[in-house]
């Protein structure tokens, strides 16, 4: 199942709070009224972040985001019609310049591999959901950088038993193709992430206190089993996600 995820922050001279307002009742009602081929769409509303990582004398990663969007469709002909659909192209795409920084947004077309099947949400508030964004360092390929990526994680997670206080895990692997639906949300050419760790925690304070350190080990692992991702360009998102369709 083919996912778009785009990271994106607000246009200049907007607040925080209107942003996230516009985004879920304007163009999220947009997008409702005409779903086209869309099979779920999710926005994570983000209320805190981390970018960088410790140690650094600058910081390497253009930052400030406000919300990550998640498209996900049966597969690539579903995706490709959507994208191409005069409804897609005449109605969606105009709206984006009202509320997103076009020239900073991020996305990627990736893959989701659950390791960790993530908890239902309860008709009230859903789960906190940190979104981890895997930079891919210089040398290695795609391929051997994600088989890196999640025996760290399980290695982490079998040393400190942290699976105890994740809720749910999913590993969304960056995979090429799609350009085109890449520049719908704003986004230049294909990017060096990895891609993007979904971890699912019970409460803001689980996730700030669980994901610095788990993120701590990834790190120390990369370093000493094989570098999977350079942490000076990764970041990572805190938020909730509110299910448009």
């Amino acid at each position: 199942m083919p996912t778009l995820i785009a990271a994106i922050r607000r246009r200049p001279g907007m607040t925080h709070r209107a942003f996230l307002h516009y985004l879920h009742h304007v163009h999220g009602s947009l997008a409702a009224a005409n779903p086209l081929r869309i099979r779920r769409y999710v926005q994570n509303h983000v209320f805190d972040a981390s970018f960088g990582s410790e140690g650094d004398l600058t910081y390497l990663t253009e930052f400030g985001r406000d919300s990550v969007t998640e498209l996900h469709f049966e597969d690539m002909e579903a995706l490709t019609a959507t994208m191409s659909d005069p409804y897609s192209r005449e109605v969606i795409a105009p709206d984006g310049p009202h509320f997103n920084d076009l020239p900073s947004a991020l996305a990627l077309l990736t893959r989701p591999a659950v390791l960790i099947a993530p908890p239902t949400s309860d008709a009230g508030e859903s789960h906190v959901k940190v979104l981890h964004f895997v930079h891919k360092p210089e040398g290695p390929g795609r391929d051997d950088v994600t088989g890196r990526w999640q025996a760290a994680h399980e290695k982490v997670l079998n040393a400190e038993s942290q699976d105890k206080v994740l809720r749910g895990y999913i590993q969304h692997r960056q995979m090429p193709g799609a350009e085109r639906a890449l520049r719908h949300f704003g986004a230049g050419d294909e990017p060096a992430y990895t891609g993007v760790a979904a971890l699912y925690y019970d409460s803001p304070e689980e996730a700030l206190t669980h994901f610095p350190s788990y993120e701590r080990s990834l790190r120390e692992l990369s370093a000493e089993t094989g570098e999977f991702y350079d942490p000076s360009r990764s970041f990572a998102l805190y938020g909730r996600e509110v299910t448009i369709f």
